[in-house]
């Protein structure tokens, strides 16, 4: 047991009995303890001692602190669903950074549910609400994972910019941040060659069936289109995406394919 926890065990003791005031006083360093103990993964303690907590100080405390008790009922949340409802109340009604780490939460979740324009909007909003906070650097991160996801790579490519360019180096998320210059940045290339990958879900020989296949992957949040013939081959292909490298489209493809559908990636004509 750390030594901040003690001392968080021994104060509980010796001051349950003062009063209100002080309670409100010393909230914060409860919640800090409160936080050790859901980093253990100790669950079922960390719930009690929340709930504790709550109810000697919930009258009393400020916002600051509300949000981070809200923001520490979302993490032991074991569903997603409900999660959401504790975040969602930390981000609306809180204040302080634990609004701002609710913020990015609700993302992170967004994005896994695959809803990514709420996702792309939670993440704006914390930039918006909190422009100099510390998590703006890797809510760039997430910005550029939800922009790939909708196959964007321009919006992805920016975002990672930004990224990479706030990021502190020891700052783990720098290392994807650094990798994806591969993604973005493209090499020197010959006049005419063919510079552009795209995700295809599909090829048709009628309109009606291309246009079926992109309403039914319209689900997914992603920007799908359908390619009219050309050349000379009466062909409606269902393509999403355009990237300047094999590696970024394949990352949409992916998403595609654990939707079910076979998508593969190919380069676009020029």
């Amino acid at each position: 047991m750390s030594s901040y926890l003690v001392t968080f065990l021994m104060a509980s003791a010796l001051f349950v009995g003062l009063a209100g005031a002080a309670r409100a006083q010393t909230g914060t360093a409860d919640l800090d303890a409160i936080e050790v103990l859901a980093d253990r993964g100790d669950t079922a303690r960390t719930r009690e001692e929340l709930d504790a907590w709550l109810s000697a100080n919930g009258g009393q405390a400020s916002r600051a602190e509300l949000t981070h008790a809200w923001f520490l009922r979302g993490r032991l949340m074991s569903d997603a669903d409900p999660a959401e409802v504790e975040y969602l109340r930390a981000a609306i009604d809180g204040d302080g950074p634990f609004a701002s780490r609710a913020r990015l939460r609700l993302g992170q979740l967004q994005l896994a549910k695959g809803d990514l324009r709420r996702a792309a909007a939670y993440l704006e909003q914390l930039r918006a609400d909190d422009p100099e906070g510390a998590l703006v650097p890797v809510s760039w991160v997430w910005t550029a994972r939800v922009a790939e996801s909708r196959g964007d790579a321009e919006v992805a490519c920016e975002a990672w910019a930004r990224a990479r360019s706030s990021l502190k180096p020891a700052d783990p998320a720098r290392v994807e941040a650094e990798r994806s210059r591969s993604r973005c940045e493209e090499p020197a290339r010959q006049p005419g060659e063919v510079v552009t990958y795209t995700v295809q879900l599909g090829a048709f020989g009628t309109e009606q069936a291309a246009v079926r296949l992109r309403d039914g992957a319209a689900d997914i949040g992603v920007a799908v289109r359908v390619e009219s013939p050309s050349g000379g081959v009466r062909v409606y292909r269902v393509r999403a995406g355009r990237f300047g490298s094999r590696d970024s489209a394949d990352m949409l493809a992916r998403r595609f394919q654990v939707e079910g559908f076979d998508a593969i990636v190919v380069p676009e004509e020029p």
